[in-house]
């Protein structure tokens, strides 16, 4: 597969300061993600969480949004870890301090590829934000990488499928300032790069089929070992709806459940945010 490097969004013309207010202003779809739920991070969240090593020692975060997943890796995922998540916009980094803040979570404002991020790491994950690094600045991100990665680290990444990003295109709305098409080919590059290889990679179904890939590259994968959780990673993404989940289903949306109760969660969320 060659890679696809159409441009979606004219991302040559794009700043770092007119990014970064693009996702302050972004960050507000946030707090309907935290009260509503996200089918999409719910996935990226269950993959993250089989895909870290639990004794990982050092976790960084590219892109962290919201906080969900800087939140789950310390907590559930590499338990003694210490990770550093990191992102362009304050208000969403201030939006994830004040909701997922955690003692082991250290939220930085900060370009992964211009601002120095000492130390090696052992997981570095890009929660659906790889994609929204300009191809431009693709090579430079790769020597950043291989500089920050450990012996036998790995990168962990949630992209759009491009044929998912394509629809968004031709659809003339979802994209964000800078959305690039992540092929096969791009991620089998970025292995190289980093000297290490591309040991996963599944197209998953979240709200249409094959809308989404989960993948991961590891330097020293070419060293069998010992079988771990990574390598039972759900084939695909989907849970199987019952008759029961049906019916439960079908009552919450009769008595009208979902809404009282997103209405309760929005208000216990705000009430926090306007405590702090």
């Amino acid at each position: 597969m060659h890679s696809d490097n159409t441009n979606l969004t004219d991302s040559n013309s794009k700043t770092p300061r007119s990014v970064a207010s693009f996702y302050d202003d972004f960050s507000k779809r946030f707090v309907d993600d935290i009260v509503q739920g996200n089918e999409r991070v719910e996935l990226q969240l269950k993959f993250l969480l089989q895909a870290t090593p639990a004794e990982a020692r050092d976790v960084l975060v590219v892109g962290c949004g919201a906080g969900q997943s800087p939140l789950l890796l310390a907590t559930k995922a590499a338990q003694s870890a210490r990770v550093v998540a990191i992102d362009l916009s304050k208000d969403a980094l201030n939006l994830a301090q004040r909701v997922f803040g955690h003692r082991r979570i250290e939220y930085l404002e900060a370009d992964v590829i211009s601002e120095p991020l000492n130390g090696k790491w052992d997981v570095i994950v890009f929660p659906d934000s790889y994609e929204h690094i300009a191809v431009r600045d693709r090579a430079a991100l790769h020597v950043k990488l291989d500089g920050l990665l450990s012996d036998v680290g790995r990168i962990l990444l949630t992209v759009p499928s491009p044929g998912k990003q394509r629809m968004l295109k031709e659809s003339g709305q979802g994209l964000q300032i800078i959305d690039e098409v992540v092929s096969l080919e791009d991620l089998r590059e970025l292995a190289r790069s980093v000297k290490g290889t591309l040991t996963y990679f599944n197209m998953i179904s979240v709200w249409q089929t094959n809308d989404y890939v989960h993948a991961v590259v590891e330097r020293g994968a070419d060293r069998p070992g010992e079988i771990t959780q990574f390598n039972m990673v759900p084939i695909k993404g989907c849970s199987k709806r019952n008759l029961w989940i049906r019916g439960r289903d079908f009552l919450r949306y009769r008595l009208r459940i979902g809404v009282i109760e997103e209405a309760w969660k929005r208000r216990r969320l705000m009430k926090r945010l306007q405590a702090q």
